[in-house]
């Protein structure tokens, strides 16, 4: 499996990211009624909260599209609003709230698996750069895919994610089926799922989401929604398991190691999907700037400083067969580079670059250090006189 900006149904070419989406839609309705009708409950009743469903999910697009100028989805914002509308509506019609929540819910897995298929088509969500999975190419760029990471090999984040809902799907329709208490797939699927992207986000590469003491935004918001869960659980509202109450306990752990250690580290720091981008953005800007000033001889080193307080400056030195590109980082009062951190640095550059072969590193005092990218170059005249 390719990632296609369009899929072919029939002879109809359709954008991949709507195609699956409806795709998601349908099959979760399906399911939702498929599974009121087997359990003796009302399907007219789910078809209501898919309609509400719907509803939600394209006001809050049309809102987002509004504000932002942009076609922006971020699923747990959506699935937030459809179950509080949902819960409403279910307590205004005077029936059992946590069993057709629940159903609810594992359409909305279902949605959401089918939703990643698409995100992994047309590149939204993708993952970081990795020795295996995907590439995406010039279309995509064109459609809005990150452009540094153009025919960079991704880890197909999206593909995992979209695995592992479907088969939350699946033991959640099990469950239904085995008397389990009202609300336990609310639970199995706000803590489970949650756990899954919790983790996962640290391999997401696509630098849009908002971050806060070194966590996302769907990090803050997996905690926050697992914290009021259990809540619920204790009070009685929802059912209690052992496993929720550990699977909190690891998350709160792994986050204040987050906060308050990785914070400190600056191989995470700089290696962030927005730190990434600064970078990108700086590389650039300067290649730019070369390329447009008559004068970029006299015009001195031009030095580019990111958030985190990453300092560069580049160079070029051509051979006679072998050209030379030089980067010189360093950082300020609050970012003291190390041998490890530079080199994860000059992996960054040479992927966005699209540098050849490997680098040296060279420190100098004064934590300054100096990242050198030999490219091999054949001399033209050179290579017409062999051929002669």
């Amino acid at each position: 499996m390719s990632p296609k900006l369009y899929t072919r149904f029939f002879k109809i070419s359709i954008h991949s990211f709507h195609f699956f989406g409806v795709l998601g839609f349908i099959g979760g309705m399906l399911l939702g009624v498929s599974l009121c009708y087997f359990l003796g409950m009302n399907v007219y009743i789910i078809l209501l909260m898919t309609l509400i469903g719907a509803g939600t999910f394209f006001l809050l697009a049309f809102i987002a599209k509004w504000v932002t100028k942009e076609e922006t989805i971020v699923y747990y914002h959506h699935e937030i609003a459809i179950l509080v509308f949902c819960a409403i509506a279910l307590k205004l019609l005077h029936y059992p709230v946590l069993h057709y929540i629940d159903v609810t819910l594992l359409g909305i897995g279902t949605f959401l698996a089918f939703g990643r298929i698409g995100c992994f088509n047309v590149g939204c969500c993708h993952g970081r750069p990795g020795k295996f999975g995907y590439h995406y190419d010039e279309p995509h760029v064109q459609s809005g895919f990150t452009w540094y990471f153009k025919n960079v090999t991704l880890l197909p984040v999206q593909l995992v994610e979209s695995s592992f809902v479907f088969c939350i799907v699946i033991t959640g329709s099990f469950l239904l089926f085995t008397n389990a208490p009202a609300g336990t797939v609310l639970v199995l699927y706000t803590v489970v799922y949650g756990a899954f992207r919790f983790g996962i986000e640290f391999f997401r590469g696509d630098p849009e989401r908002p971050y806060y003491k070194g966590l996302s935004e769907a990090q803050w918001t997996t905690l926050l929604l697992i914290s009021i869960s259990l809540i619920l659980s204790y009070s009685g509202t929802l059912p209690l398991y052992n496993w929720h109450v550990g699977i909190f306990i690891i998350l709160c752990a792994v986050s204040l190691n987050v906060i308050f250690l990785k914070r400190r580290i600056n191989d995470y720091r700089l290696t962030t999907p927005r730190h990434i981008q600064e970078i990108a953005t700086g590389l650039q800007h300067m290649k730019f700037k070369k390329q447009n000033s008559a004068n970029a001889a006299k015009n001195g080193v031009d030095v580019y400083t990111t958030t985190e307080g990453l300092s560069f400056s580049s160079g070029v030195h051509d051979a006679r067969r072998e050209k030379l590109t030089h980067y010189t980082l360093s950082g300020n009062s609050a970012l003291v580079l190390d041998g490890n951190s530079s080199h994860k640095i000059g992996k960054i550059i040479g992927l966005i670059n699209k540098h050849s072969g490997d680098f040296e590193i060279i420190k100098k005092d004064s934590g300054i250090y100096h990242i050198v990218f030999k490219e091999k170059q054949v001399n033209e005249k050179l290579a017409v006189e062999q051929v002669v």
